[in-house]
């Protein structure tokens, strides 16, 4: 083939093939994070986000931080893989974690319901441990979703 022909000939660009361990090493590092947060401050860290829950904060900034972190995380691989981003993973990555983050708290507002409709005692710190944990599997969930669904249309898609 002579020069000019090599310039003309279309360029096959690379798509992104996700692997679930991508995101798990993500998810890895955020549940060590957490952990260590409730570990260092036991009393400011879990009333930090009870407190932002109360003030309707803590939906925006779980919804920003996961999208931001989809977004870096597929990036990074995609620069590490020298391919180019595709439109189907863009969107899985622009609507998942909102889907998921807004899903996660419609649960938590029917646990933090039906916790306080109970006669248990010391319901306040009840909704704090349900919080709690809805963030954490919140997060979680928000990061490998859309991963996984990246990985199950990929498998779709080379099978059609």
């Amino acid at each position: 083939m002579s020069a000019p022909a090599v310039a003309l000939a279309a360029r096959q660009s690379r798509i992104v093939v996700v692997r679930l361990a991508d995101s798990a090493e993500v998810i890895g590092t955020l549940s060590l994070i957490y952990g260590a947060l409730l570990v260092i401050y036991p009393v400011t860290f879990p009333n930090l986000i009870v407190k932002s829950w109360e003030r309707g904060e803590l939906l925006p900034v779980m919804m920003l931080f996961t999208f931001l972190l989809d977004t870096a995380l597929y990036l990074r691989i995609a620069q590490r893989l020298s391919a180019k981003p595709g439109m189907m993973a863009a969107a899985c990555l622009g609507s998942l974690p909102l889907l998921v983050v807004g899903g996660a708290s419609f649960i938590l507002q029917k646990a933090v319901k039906y916790t306080l409709a109970s006669e248990w005692p010391n319901l306040h710190a009840r909704v704090g441990e349900e919080i709690l944990a809805h963030t954490y599997l919140a997060l979680v969930a928000a990061v490998f979703l859309p991963f996984l669904a990246i990985r199950l249309l990929q498998q779709f898609k080379n099978t059609v």
